[in-house]
């Protein structure tokens, strides 16, 4: 069995084929975005992208769509909110209250 995995390095794609089961290290910078630089921004502004629909693709309205998908929605709701509770702290000085703050801190062993 293999694992097929594809990542995106400028302007092409690599894929990594292993044997399972594998290990994989992934470097820290991998979430960090890679900004465009001010030409890459200005020939963004100038590039046509294609749109495209179904028809240009070879594709029936049954295959689109609602009528096309695998997927059934069953039920979506909100979840619970979470109660919590706000406490001003009041004193006369913000050191009092930094004060009072680390005290309840401690004691709810937070800190």
């Amino acid at each position: 069995m293999a694992n097929h995995r594809g990542a995106q390095h400028g302007r092409g794609k690599e894929t990594t084929t292993a044997t399972l089961p594998a290990v994989l290290s992934v470097a820290r910078e991998i979430n960090e975005p890679r900004y465009p630089s001010f030409m890459g921004i200005r020939k963004a502004n100038k590039a046509i992208i294609p749109s495209w629909t179904g028809g240009d693709l070879g594709l029936s309205a049954g295959q689109v769509g609602k009528a096309g998908s695998v997927m059934v929605w069953v039920d979506m709701r909100k979840p619970a909110a979470r109660a919590t509770e706000c406490v001003m702290i009041k004193a006369d000085t913000v050191e009092q209250q930094a004060s009072i703050l680390m005290d309840r801190l401690l004691a709810d062993k937070v800190l």
